[in-house]
């Protein structure tokens, strides 16, 4: 995948869409499976803002079941089985555990309960999967095993515990970029560092947009037939250089941060949370909620906190008053190994719509369900919005989008194949058996933690990254300071990623970075090696290296 920025302007395309998150990535993806020509841009890399703020989790649904909301039940179990079959190597099944108090809604016998009716109505979770993605059933254990997965909890009340099983996304920065190079070999055009600065008007017609390519400064026009607003917390910002009409999307934070240590085993847990809300009127409130924690590689996810936001989207950041008010919130329930603020090593932290804060209790009312605005009601043809809500049913929405797309287009919607189609890397009949072969051929040449590595991020197109040997051997050696990133990930990432900032291979291309500061010797290393590929001078290696460096920083 090559970046063209002429390309974006020598056509008229069928969709354009602005923002190149997981549901434009998806978008870009389906659309092009149907045959439609589209156009992708972010104003920054893809997959930098909101979806890089991911608990890795992709959830079946469980909750619903309070609701007894089947229907999203049965769409997130689906899409769960679906990215699971598209991406094997970077999707894979996640046990999880929710303690059991008392003996009503969250005691063990309505947990029974409720875990036989998610076995029952994810009745065919399994079908047609590699083993390695099987599913087990739901079940409740006891008082002592809930406390052998998750020694750390608050001991108080619990009685047992529900044990069922979602999945967990090993690289969420390369399942989305597999979305976009996916798009890409099938004809798509996409480009990051692209800005979308107005809209280009006919009438009530949009007819595309006129933009800005932000690594040079240059002007050009993108033509489209139909244009889609994909842009997260942006959807307003991009939608009042219409006009200056009022916010349509409240906009919350959420911040989620990762220790560099293994809070739990193989295991992820949904825990209570104690907070502390300040009032308008003076007073606080205090309660609880559940939050989840999620080992991951070596290290723990945990997240969710959340909390209103109406400032300047582009200087929202994460504070050390964030970070220190959530450790409270996670400690209190999480007590008897409670988390260290030196244990912090990265955050994540991203914009969610809402629809109002509570009243009586601060709290963040979370929009539950996402929404494809069709803006000819707001007099404005060929225009349409995506607001998201949640990263498993991303797929699902850009379905609904496409064929939205195919309506105002004036043509029949072709069947979607996005549910079927591998995504590039995902070719295989079985994960274990792939990296069980690579294992044996490069037993001798690379670390065995190395060829895990690769197979998990690159799947079936890991010869690709081991194919530079041929140019250059040096490349097969790991990143200064890292011991599994190979040198060639990163030449990789440049030729055919459209990486162009040394953070853009750092959190988004390799794992570097995403679980905290790789290093000094890691970031001069890489940046050496970019340098070297896209002539940077020792002005922007500078550059380069203290923007990476400010990814890591927390506001006082």
């Amino acid at each position: 995948m090559k970046r063209d920025i002429d390309a974006l302007s020598q056509k008229e395309f069928d969709v354009l869409i602005i923002g190149a998150g997981i549901y434009g990535a998806t978008l870009a993806w389906d659309a092009t499976l149907r045959g439609l020509s589209v156009a992708l841009i972010d104003k920054n890399d893809f997959g930098a803002a909101t979806s890089a703020n991911s608990l890795k989790i992709i959830h079946g649904g469980l909750r619903y079941l309070q609701q007894l909301d089947i229907k999203r039940m049965r769409e997130s179990i689906r899409e769960r089985r679906i990215f699971m079959h598209i991406a094997p190597h970077l999707v894979h099944p996640l046990s999880c555990l929710m303690p059991t108090y008392g003996h009503l809604m969250k005691g063990p016998e309505v947990m029974t309960a409720g875990m036989l009716m998610n076995d029952i109505i994810s009745f065919d979770r399994n079908n047609h999967m590699d083993k390695q993605k099987h599913l087990s059933m739901g079940k409740v254990v006891s008082r002592k095993r809930c406390l052998e997965l998750a020694p750390g909890l608050d001991r108080t009340g619990i009685n047992g515990g529900a044990l069922w099983t979602d999945a967990q996304v090993y690289n969420s920065e390369r399942l989305l970029l597999s979305f976009i190079l996916s798009a890409a070999q099938e004809g798509a055009v996409a480009a990051n560092y692209v800005k979308a600065s107005s809209f280009i008007q006919k009438g009530q017609r949009i007819g595309g947009v006129q933009a800005v390519d932000s690594l040079n400064g240059d002007s050009l026009g993108i033509h489209a037939k139909v244009t889609v607003n994909t842009s997260g917390g942006w959807v307003n910002q991009i939608l009042n250089r219409l006009d200056n009409q009022t916010q349509r999307v409240n906009l919350s934070t959420a911040m989620n941060l990762v220790v560099n240590r293994k809070l739990l085993q193989d295991t992820a847990l949904g825990f209570n949370g104690y907070f502390t809300y300040p009032l308008e009127n003076g007073k606080s409130y205090s309660g609880r909620h559940v939050l989840f924690m999620a080992p991951w590689r070596e290290s723990t996810l945990i997240g969710t906190y959340h909390r209103p936001y109406a400032g300047n989207l582009d200087e929202m950041h994460v504070t050390e008053s964030d970070i220190q008010s959530f450790l409270e919130e996670i400690n209190k329930g999480y007590p008897n190994d409670p988390v260290q603020r030196d244990e912090v090593s990265y955050f994540y932290k991203g914009f969610l719509p809402m629809n109002g804060i509570h009243h009586k209790t601060g709290e963040v009312n979370l929009t539950k369900h996402y929404t494809i605005y069709n803006h000819q009601k707001d007099g404005w043809l060929d225009l349409l919005s995506v607001v998201g809500v949640k990263y498993t049913t991303a797929r699902d929405v850009a379905v609904k989008t496409s064929n939205m797309i195919f309506k105002k287009l004036g043509q029949k919607a072709p069947k979607s194949t996005s549910h079927t189609r591998r995504l590039t890397g995902g070719e295989m009949d079985s994960f274990e058996t792939l990296l069980n072969e690579a294992f044996s051929l490069y037993n001798n040449k690379l670390s065995r933690s190395s060829v895990n590595h690769l197979v998990r991020n690159f799947g079936s197109n890991y010869m690709k990254i081991l194919d530079y040997s041929r140019e250059n051997k040096v490349w097969m050696e790991a990143i200064e300071g890292n011991s599994e990133v190979l040198q060639a990930e990163v030449i990789h990432a440049v030729r055919q990623e459209m990486a162009c900032k040394l953070s853009d291979v750092v959190l988004r291309r390799t794992d570097l970075g995403s679980a905290g500061h790789p290093g000094k010797e890691a970031l001069e290393d890489c940046a050496k090696i970019m340098a070297k590929e896209l002539g940077w001078s020792k002005n922007q290696v500078k550059k380069e290296l203290e923007e990476t460096e400010s990814c890591y920083n927390v506001k006082s």
